[in-house]
């Protein structure tokens, strides 16, 4: 089975409490794997239907939740050590791997 190629880095969007400015806080990447950069907007379109396609500019850059202040963005898997749970805790690819015995990387 060949490696995951991509995976969902997870920003959020907040003010700095010392000059009043926004900023960018890098919050980590989701346990999710993925073939394709299409298989990641794909599952992020299906979990946040109230948002734009996470693809809609043609940037792989979600918008920012206006509920939850975080944006997406798909980024190359360079054996990145992801820490945020899928949408749906079921997706994280650990949890995937352990159901079917594989050590290898189980993709979506």
């Amino acid at each position: 089975m060949s490696k995951a190629k991509y995976v969902l880095e997870v920003v959020e969007y907040c003010i700095n409490e010392v000059d009043n400015l926004p900023e960018i806080i890098h919050i980590g990447y989701m346990k999710g794997k993925f073939k394709t950069k299409k298989d990641a907007v794909t599952y992020y379109d299906r979990h946040n239907p109230h948002m734009r396609s996470l693809n809609a500019f043609g940037d792989y850059i979600s918008d920012w939740d206006p509920n939850t202040k975080l944006l997406y963005i798909v980024r190359e898997d360079y054996l990145i050590k992801s820490t945020i749970d899928c949408f749906s805790v079921e997706d994280n690819t650990e949890i995937k791997m352990a159901e079917i015995g594989v050590l290898n990387v189980q993709m979506f």
